[in-house]
């Protein structure tokens, strides 16, 4: 667990150490390449590429490597990745549309293997790809034009004009070699792919480019071939990279009504056509330590309403400054707006613009031109704004004008990465309070640059606490589970190939029973369906709603705190299995039927959701208890085992919010019955681990971006303002990007839904929906969730 001082978020490097510094910006506009035409034809029969990668524009075909007549490695305009030598080509399923983190890519070819699938293997992040639209193998021992004495390209210099628009670090060529992923990276504690050095020989045409000398950007750092760079200058050499990933703007998260253009590796936005719309960043704010960013106008137009601040993630104002959700500091009016009411001095092009957020007391300032416009976050005092929960909030840019007009939005943000603004400004080559970044003005005293580096490690690793696995049933009496890597205490279960009901099993419960999240049944046998928790997993009796011969089936498992104990904190005393650091924890308790009676939830944090079953009764559903549900969640309820919208009643939660002790309860006996036994599964946000949230729709398949703070490994949703149905997710039934994506509803016992009604993407930092199902994006619609992590951002591959 990192430690916060006063002054500093303080993060860790790579595993291993390994630290990469730079990496070389691309922007299409530009036309920008990198050329060479060795001396000498090396093996074009076997050689390995690799390279890191980081999005700028998406949804257009853009070259990372390029050899005329032919070889093609690209990003193609549906956002697949592609590699094409003539008729023997691999193009993936999976999208790659994740622009807030690095890919890692890697081609390898050996066309004397006899295996003729294995002879051009693509991996990204260290994953070998074998889900293909388009898949022909090369013939055994052909030759090909890349290692031949023509021209080769990085960043493409191609008649279609398809350039790579983002970054490329650490790229290496392996001559007369097909390799792994081993030789370039590892795995690490976060389940990350990481870079390593590649310790090989590279053969004749062999090569490593790692950008560090910007006067050379195609120097070869491991020998003399050398790249020669078109259209690139000092500038674009960046200290974004695979080790220490920047914030940049994140253009899935647009928001409102807008015509955005982004360029410079997503650091500049451009609107001339457009009103009422932003974008946020790519890092929200952390959940500690003191953060600084610059922004440079540039537009002196009449029409120009940029607005430069912060904004409350996953909600829907239609600009920035019009609502308490956002705050926004606007260059024409001289105004913030929105969480406070300021008049300030305008800006126009060439001004810049500074903002700094100590996280840990939610303080905002501003300054222009290194003028702080009130206060000084140096000494802490005088803010503009206090944000309540500051680790909600995102830096974002955006305007607003009316319906009718139209509006310029035009500059570029430095979240510490380039104080020339893509060559705009003299770089001034300031660091932060950690030594790390470049800005164009001191920092304040202890305010630091939005990057990976700076942010805290998580307090939790996330597989050690929660995972899913997929099985086969085989009917036998005593099939043993294994690979969750904990034991588990609370494990819910689903046949996913037939119509069946969920199993829910907990530890505290025991294992002889069981419950249905799809039903109102009490407490059933498990007597024939389950045996025992073991340390990597569970083990199954032979009975076929969990074990089928030939079925398959999921299983989510959540690590709580093993046996029960007592806990006396409540008015009613409770059984608790507590997992304090994970926000999670099962309670057994029962009822008294008395108005504000309390119970005991052995957490350190007031639950944000709770779920509760009467065990005791077939009649009673599962009430559900969400702090976002409504602006007054203590007020109101849904249920897990059907579809309605929330209701209104002082009969679940006696209209009091849970504290750090308790939650409290009313007197209907779905969650307070007299004598009767009940179960509660309680959670709470973790940064970094969990997030229990909310978001609303907007009704496009081009849909709302969920900002999480980590890559998800799990997610359930609802929609709380209409009937329908629960909706669970998870990495491991869709590892990639790709349709069909398969669905599983908590509510219902149907089998595993892939007839392609919902497409959503996972991403490093959230989830990217792009539907217009009801169930998980209608226009206006509101939505409640309960997502876990793969892996916390600081610590997460692009996706």
């Amino acid at each position: 667990m990192s430690v916060l001082n006063e002054n500093t978020l303080i993060g860790a490097s790579a595993a291993g150490g390994y630290d990469i510094p730079n990496s070389l910006r691309f922007n299409d506009n530009d036309s920008a390449y990198l050329s060479r035409t060795p001396a000498s034809a090396g093996n074009r029969k076997t050689w390995t590429w690799s390279g890191w990668v980081k999005r700028g524009n998406l949804g257009i075909d853009q070259k990372i490597l390029r050899v005329p007549g032919w070889l093609n490695l690209n990003f193609t305009t549906t956002d697949t990745l592609a590699i094409a030598m003539g008729t023997p080509r691999r193009v993936t399923t999976a999208k790659y549309r994740d622009p807030s983190s690095w890919y890692h890519i890697l081609v390898a070819l050996d066309t004397s293997n006899t295996t003729a699938a294995d002879r051009l293997i693509l991996y990204v992040n260290s994953v070998r790809i074998g889900d293909f639209s388009e898949s022909n193998d090369p013939s055994l021992n052909e030759e090909f034009v890349l290692n031949s004495t023509v021209a080769h390209y990085l960043g493409t210099q191609d008649a279609s004009s398809q350039y790579l628009d983002g970054y490329l670090s650490e790229v290496n060529f392996i001559d007369g070699q097909a390799l792994t992923p081993d030789s370039f990276g590892e795995t690490g504690d976060y389940g990350e792919w990481l870079p390593k050095a590649y310790a090989g020989a590279r053969g004749t045409n062999g090569f490593y480019l790692d950008f560090k000398d910007s006067g050379s950007l195609g120097n070869d750092a491991a020998g003399s071939n050398n790249w020669t760079p078109t259209n690139l200058a000092a500038t674009d050499q960046m200290l974004d990279s695979p080790t220490n990933n920047f914030a940049t703007l994140n253009p899935l998260s647009e928001k409102g009504v807008g015509q955005y253009t982004f360029s410079e590796g997503n650091l500049e936005l451009y609107t001339g056509n457009s009103y009422n719309s932003y974008v946020t960043s790519t890092i929200g704010l952390p959940l500690s330590g003191k953060v600084y960013i610059e922004y440079e106008c540039t537009s002196s137009d009449s029409k120009r309403r940029d607005s430069i601040g912060l904004a409350l993630n996953n909600t829907t104002s239609s600009y920035m400054g019009q609502s308490s959700t956002t705050i926004g500091y606007n260059g024409y009016f001289g105004t913030v707006t929105g969480l406070v009411s300021r008049t300030f001095a305008t800006f126009l092009s060439g001004d810049i613009i500074g903002i700094a957020v100590d996280c840990d007391n939610g303080k905002v300032w501003f300054a222009k031109n290194n003028v702080w416009q009130e206060g000084d976050p140096s000494a802490g005092s005088g803010q503009t704004a206090t944000l309540t929960t500051p680790s909600d909030w995102s830096f974002a840019l955006g305007g607003y004008a009316s319906a009718s007009s139209s509006y310029i939005v035009s500059g570029g943000l430095n979240f510490g990465q380039d104080s020339s603004f893509a060559g705009n400004k003299t770089a001034q080559g300031n660091s932060d309070a950690n030594g790390i970044g470049d800005f164009y003005y001191a920092t304040p005293t202890g305010f630091l640059a939005l990057c990976t580096k700076n942010l805290p490690d998580a307090t939790v690793v996330p597989s050690e606490h929660f995972n899913t696995v997929l099985y086969t049933g085989n009917g036998s009496s005593t099939h043993a589970i294994t690979g969750v890597g904990f034991t588990p205490d609370w494990l819910w279960a689903k046949q996913r190939n037939t119509t069946r009901s969920h199993r829910l099993l907990d530890s505290v419960r025991g294992n002889g029973v069981y419950l249905a999240s799809n039903n109102t049944n009490s407490d059933d046998s498990a007597s024939g369906l389950f045996k025992t928790f073991d340390s990597d997993g569970f083990t199954l009796d032979a009975a076929s709603a969990l074990n089928q011969s030939g079925g398959t089936y999921v299983a989510w498992n959540w690590k709580a705190g093993g046996t029960g104990v007592s806990n006396t904190d409540g008015s009613i005393t409770s059984t608790v299995s507590a997992n304090v650091d994970a926000g999670f924890s099962i309670v057994s308790y029962t009822g008294n039927g008395t108005a504000g009676a309390t119970v005991g939830h052995g957490l350190s944090t007031a639950p944000e959701m709770l779920i509760v079953k009467n065990r005791d009764t077939g009649t009673d559903g599962w009430p559900v208890y969400h702090s976002s549900n409504t602006s007054n969640p203590e007020t109101d309820y849904l249920f897990l085992n059907d579809t309605n919208a929330t209701a209104d009643s002082i009969f679940y939660w006696n209209d009091t919010s849970p504290t750090s002790s308790v939650f409290s309860l009313g007197t209907t006996g779905r969650v307070n019955a007299n004598t009767e036994n009940l179960i509660a599964y309680a959670f709470h946000s973790v940064d970094g681990y969990s997030k229990v949230g909310s978001y609303t729709g907007n009704g496009s398949d081009d849909g709302t971006f969920v900002y999480t703070g980590f890559r998800p490994a799990y997610v359930m949703i609802k929609r709380t303002d209409s009937t329908s149905n629960w909706v669970s997710l998870d990495s491991t039934r869709d590892p990639e990007n790709a349709t069909p994506y398969k669905i599983l509803y908590p509510n219902l016992s149907n089998a595993e839904d892939s007839s392609g009604g919902f497409v959503w993407e996972f991403t490093s930092n959230g989830i990217k929906i792009r539907t217009t199902s009801g169930e998980i994006n209608a226009s206006g619609g509101t939505y409640i969730y309960l997502a876990f992590a793969e892996s916390p951002f600081k610590h997460s591959n692009a996706r």
